[in-house]
């Protein structure tokens, strides 16, 4: 443990090593994102899904998925659980150091999570820098109208284009009945 007390110490003082701020689901799956890529060197091409509860920021079920928790309440051992930045930022530093050097809990997971920890730091994401402004949401009716006026101009254009299509075929059809005649 005395490896992660210069990990743990470069959370700042009152965040309770970060867990105490749990980020909205936005924020984490973006956070997510940025600490993979700083970690692996590479961004994460797979499907990120997001979950609740106590379930852990790990591996999916799937191939090729990553299960994301902002609130992890797991009911863990000392060192972990509480949620927050601290647990994504720790599971991302155990995926990273498992994928590139084959070790769980060792010096450069160490390095690793400290680094991660600078990151969300520094980069204000415990003042909530990763937020981003909501959408204001359009009224559904209003969209339904437009839609059915967008809906009903393109079925007039084809009925159009369909009774021109009709006078060309009947003009063409008597041509040949009388050259039939003939």
């Amino acid at each position: 443990m005395a490896k992660y007390s210069s990990v743990n110490g470069a959370w700042p003082e009152g965040t309770n090593d970060g867990r105490d701020i749990v980020p909205t689901p936005q924020e984490a799956l973006s956070g997510f994102k940025r600490l993979y890529r700083k970690a692996m060197g590479r961004p994460y091409k797979g499907k990120l899904h997001l979950v609740s509860g106590n379930r852990h920021t790990w591996y999916g079920e799937k191939p090729g998925t990553i299960n994301v928790n902002p609130n992890e309440q797991s009911r863990g051992s000392r060192f972990h659980g509480g949620g927050g930045w601290h647990e994504i930022v720790h599971s991302v530093s155990h995926m990273a150091s498992r994928r590139l050097y084959n070790e769980g809990h060792g010096p450069r997971h160490a390095f690793i999570e400290r680094e991660l920890i600078k990151m969300v730091v520094n980069g204000g994401w415990l003042e909530g820098k990763l937020k981003r402004p909501e959408k204001a949401k359009a009224d559904p009716v209003e969209v339904r109208k437009q839609r059915a006026a967008t809906n009903l101009a393109r079925w007039k254009a084809k009925l159009k284009r369909a009774q021109n299509a009709i006078r060309k075929l009947e003009k063409q059809a008597r041509y040949y009945d009388r050259k039939a005649a003939a």
